[in-house]
């Protein structure tokens, strides 16, 4: 039996560090690179590089979109990244594991993921959500999306879902319908007003190059599968179909065996309690991809709680040591840390996590909740950095200054 290589845990890191953005790209990795790009085409270039970003309407400190973003450049501004998907349509909005924020080029492919959606393969608890759209409700958006173009759900009149007495603001069946038809494709999101969300057909939000691409389903699947490992560096079928959300494990992990000895290979990774992984995929030249990855810088970044670089929990934990779990839904009597923790990362390695919230009225970013990582001295220079990072992350938000800590 041939002899499996191992990756050092260090090495790993650095190289999940460069394909997330967060290190020095190497050109053998095959991404799209945003250095020395500025703006809505360096927006552009971060998307495509990371394959999406997720949407979160939770603002505590920043919208999840514009702090993953954030975090990767301190020049980012939200308006780039609204340029990109309002003017040069070069990104487009719709669904992985949640709403999340693609790079057109994916559309063509996207129609696969949108037929699962409309045939209940994946995110079949919406069923229930979707449950009032009918043949009446979608001809009815349809028309007046037709007629009048860019709509927001309230412009069109209809009646009040039958949800009941439950307790919230109950939608119109219009806005359901127009929810729906999004997810399959029939609509796109052409700009947002506020954080309201605004549609057209998509056929007039997709540039045509895009739109009227097709692909077979077994080329989906090869491409949900080759562009999700190209991001995770090494993983097993379950992390590779996990990543977009758009196949199944089943499907990756035949991919996978069907392309070993071709473009895979089979190695193990060292784990941060320096045991070694059970044998992951990985792309057959994954030591030149490896080889040339330069070292994350040791600036110090606070980190979205839906970064790409954690969303995987269990991954995160076993690679880099972090153990951490977003504690929005978390009765605060119950919460280990805080309502909208982010992590800290410095360098190649998680040194702390911070809770932070901005209060509005005096203009100031407060810092609520401070916990280094067991072994992390909180030192001078590291609290200086911190500082400088806090200042940046206030004027990011519109704030004036930074509370005590």
């Amino acid at each position: 039996m041939a002899r499996i290589e191992v990756i050092s845990n260090g090495a790993f890191r650095r190289w999940l560090l460069s394909l997330n953005g967060l290190a020095p790209s190497n050109p053998a990795d095959g991404l799209p690179d945003a250095a020395g790009l500025r703006g809505a085409d360096w927006a552009r270039a971060a998307v495509q590089r990371l394959g999406f970003v997720q949407v979160d309407p939770i603002a505590v400190v920043a919208r999840a979109h514009d702090q993953i973003l954030f975090a990767r450049s301190p020049s980012y501004r939200p308006a780039h990244l609204k340029e990109a998907l309002e003017e040069h349509r070069t990104l487009f909005e719709n669904w992985t594991h949640d709403a999340a924020i693609l790079p057109v080029e994916h559309f063509p492919h996207w129609r696969h993921y949108m037929g699962r959606f409309k045939r209940w393969e994946i995110h079949a608890g919406y069923r229930r959500y979707f449950a009032a759209v009918t043949a009446k409700t979608i001809a009815l958006v349809r028309r007046h999306v037709k007629k009048h173009g860019v709509t927001r759900p309230r412009e069109i009149k209809s009646e009040k879902a039958d949800w009941g007495n439950v307790g919230f603001a109950v939608p119109t069946t219009a806005k359901i319908s127009i929810e729906y038809l999004w997810r399959v494709g029939g609509l796109a999101v052409a700009r947002r007003v506020g954080q309201e969300k605004a549609y057209d057909l998509a056929s007039r939000v997709i540039p045509g190059e895009w739109y009227r691409a097709r692909v077979g389903k077994q080329a989906y699947v090869d491409w949900a599968c080759r562009e999700s490992l190209r991001r995770l560096g090494a993983a097993t079928a379950a992390q590779i179909a996990h990543f977009f959300d758009a196949v199944s494990t089943k499907e990756a992990q035949a991919w996978c065996e069907k392309s070993i000895g071709k473009e895979l290979t089979t190695v193990v990774v060292e784990l941060a309690n320096r045991s070694n992984s059970r044998p992951v995929f990985a792309p057959a030249d994954w030591v030149t991809r490896l080889k040339g990855v330069p070292r994350a810088p040791d600036k110090l970044r606070l980190l979205s709680p839906f970064d790409p670089l954690i969303h995987d929990r269990k991954r995160a934990n076993k690679i880099f040591g972090f153990d951490y779990a977003v504690e929005i839904f978390v009765p605060p009597a119950r919460r280990r840390y805080g309502y909208y923790v982010l992590p800290i990362l410095e360098g190649e390695r998680f040194v702390g996590r911070i809770d932070l919230k901005l209060d509005r009225k005096k203009s100031r970013l407060d810092v609520l909740g401070l916990w280094w990582e067991r072994g992390v001295e909180a030192t001078a220079p590291r609290r200086a950095r911190l500082k400088r990072q806090l200042e940046r992350q206030a004027q990011f938000a519109g704030m004036d200054e930074v509370g005590r800590f």
